[in-house]
């Protein structure tokens, strides 16, 4: 089962990748201005003054009221490309689909609190957002060793729990117990780093996108076995298939980056920064490049260890590190213009892109 597509016999993954890709690229440019247009009827827009910096609200006045649609647009497109042309008799498949989903509603429901109503809140609470974040990556994490489990039995269950190590080669094993505590971690974090990311226009988006880009070229190579072979990674069963879905989500990403570019018409919101993390995190766990995912996502684990190293200094010394955490915030009160810091941040993206494809089997 194929979707609506049905594959012939030199049908590949690329080609329904490419596929997938197109088409949530179209929908996404389809959906945007109709939901825009809907968010400012309804008032469903960035708040005004809604950080606690008033440098911040300052800076960012001018973005008062911009709709807040485009992670809707963007998980719509991606569920009915990925639908369409992706094998849906993957457990993979639908473990990325589900996360995205499920991320995306707690998402939505934070977007809804801030923006939308009279009654409009901070949204939820950080511990509301985290303890559903824990449970997803706790469920991806359990659904992959029992997979494994029931596949391959304890020596699948021994491949699942061993992460690859980037330049060198060969893998660790951690052991069961600690690949689901693992796993919860690296869906929890990523899910948090892409969210703090997103607060310049373009530039969670543009950083995802070109993460997005190399695990679905990773997914492809690692679920075909004479390439797998050809470049030194583990082939992964049914990866290619994943790749066709994070084709189809790089899709939709460069579609939102038509609108989402300074200045924004559309902000993704919650809607779609959780899920992005999440679904980028579960890519690495699916393909068996999990440790590889730190450099994929630096931007994003630079921007999230900024927050962390601002908090912990702070408390513990009473002094700040950066000028404003997260980290691009830091570059905007030095006096950068946010085209400026958008440019280079996706600079070391797409550089970080390029090492990691060269470490990922091994020097």
């Amino acid at each position: 089962m194929f979707g609506l597509f049905q594959p012939g016999p030199l049908d590949s993954s690329v080609l329904r990748a490419a596929l997938a890709a197109g088409g949530a690229l179209g929908l996404t440019c389809f959906a945007i201005p109709r939901l825009a247009a809907w968010a400012r009827a309804k008032d469903f827009g960035d708040r005004e003054g809604k950080t606690h910096s008033d440098t911040l609200n300052e800076l960012h006045s001018h973005k008062q009221r911009t709709p807040i649609v485009g992670g809707i647009a963007i998980l719509a497109a991606t569920l009915l490309a990925s639908l369409s042309f992706a094998d849906l008799r993957l457990g993979n498949v639908w473990l990325l689909l589900v996360g995205m989903l499920g991320l995306g509603a707690l998402g939505f429901a934070d977007d809804l609190a801030k923006t939308f109503g009279k009654k409009r809140t901070e949204g939820l609470t950080p511990k509301q957002k985290l303890a559903v974040q824990v449970l997803f990556g706790a469920g991806a994490g359990g659904f992959l060793l029992w997979q494994a489990w029931a596949g391959g039995g304890a020596a699948g269950l021994a491949a699942q729990s061993s992460l690859a190590i980037p330049f060198v080669g060969g893998s660790v094993a951690i052991g069961a117990l600690l690949y689901l505590v693992f796993a919860t971690f690296v869906v929890t974090g990523s899910s948090n780093a892409v969210n703090l990311t997103d607060g310049l226009d373009g530039l969670a988006g543009g950083c995802g996108l070109v993460a997005f880009t190399v695990y679905t070229a990773i997914a492809i190579v690692a679920g075909t076995p004479e390439y797998a072979a050809q470049v030194g990674i583990t082939p992964v069963a049914g990866a290619a298939e994943v790749g066709v879905v994070l084709a189809a989500l790089a899709g939709a990403l460069t579609g939102f980056l038509v609108f989402n570019r300074p200045p924004a018409k559309v902000f993704m919101g919650d809607t779609g920064s959780l899920p992005l993390g999440g679904v980028l995190a579960l890519a690495a766990l699916v393909t068996k490049q999990e440790l590889l995912l730190a450099l994929v996502a630096g931007v994003f684990v630079a921007e999230a260890l900024s927050v962390i190293a601002q908090v912990a200094s702070f408390k513990l010394t009473g002094k700040r590190i950066f000028r404003c955490a997260p980290l691009h915030h830091h570059f905007e009160f030095g006096g950068w213009a946010e085209t400026q810091i958008v440019t280079r941040f996706h600079a070391v993206a797409l550089c970080l892109a390029l090492i990691s494809l060269v470490g990922v089997g091994g020097l």
